[in-house]
């Protein structure tokens, strides 16, 4: 009883910081409301569960992360109910991530005390555009902003790559003017592609400093 209020303590922390709804009772026609049925997940490493997750139930989901030393099988049998019974089954196995929706009812992951700072570097397009996936991905890569992070932070950008990561949900979207967070870029091209899913991880404490952006 006391670890399950300590867990709801530290998730509504995060929903208030970042004003999202914290996981514990949203209610409505809200994203970790919505009912589903058996799912099984088995996969290696919080990231690749939390993918699996946002397919299998159709959820969108961005990831925060600073990697731990070492990641272990998640496998999530469950036996139905709402998304937030979902995510709370997987925090109850990994209790270093916590969990909030948005207000756009985005679900947000994220490890606890290990953020990602890139997420919140501002960028700036100052002309409306249209580009695939895969484009806003790599352009994100040679951005100034994104560039000058991973240079003050003296990390390098990592890609786990294998060429069939664009095959689908790649059709052109268009991008509006104006300022925004990486973040909020991301979860963005996300939401117009349909792809449902980000994530951004640096390498654990302690290692060569390398930053992931995964769009897929």
């Amino acid at each position: 009883m006391i670890k399950q209020f300590v867990v709801l303590l530290m998730v509504a922390a995060f929903a208030h910081s970042s004003g999202a709804r914290p996981s514990n009772g949203p209610a409505g026609s809200s994203t970790s409301a919505r009912r589903l049925e058996h799912l099984r997940i088995e996969e290696f490493g919080a990231f690749n569960a939390l993918g699996e997750i946002s397919q299998k139930a159709h959820v969108m989901i961005g990831v925060d992360a600073v990697e731990p030393k070492k990641e272990s099988t998640v496998v999530l049998d469950f036996p139905g109910g709402t998304v937030a019974d979902l995510l709370n089954l997987f925090v109850s196995q990994e209790p270093e991530y916590q969990w909030a929706e948005s207000s756009a009812g985005i679900i947000r992951v994220s490890r606890n005390n290990a953020h990602v700072s890139l997420l919140d570097v501002v960028i700036s397009y100052p002309e409306p555009f249209k580009k695939t996936r895969r484009d806003i991905w790599e352009d994100l890569g040679k951005n100034p902003q994104v560039s000058e992070w991973m240079q003050s932070s003296h990390c390098s950008p990592a890609t786990l790559f294998n060429g069939k990561e664009f095959r689908d949900h790649n059709d052109p979207i268009s991008i509006e003017p104006g300022s925004r967070t990486v973040a909020a870029l991301l979860d963005e091209v996300a939401v117009k592609s349909g792809v449902n899913y980000w994530a951004v991880l640096q390498s654990a404490p302690g290692t060569q400093c390398y930053v992931n952006i995964i769009l897929w």
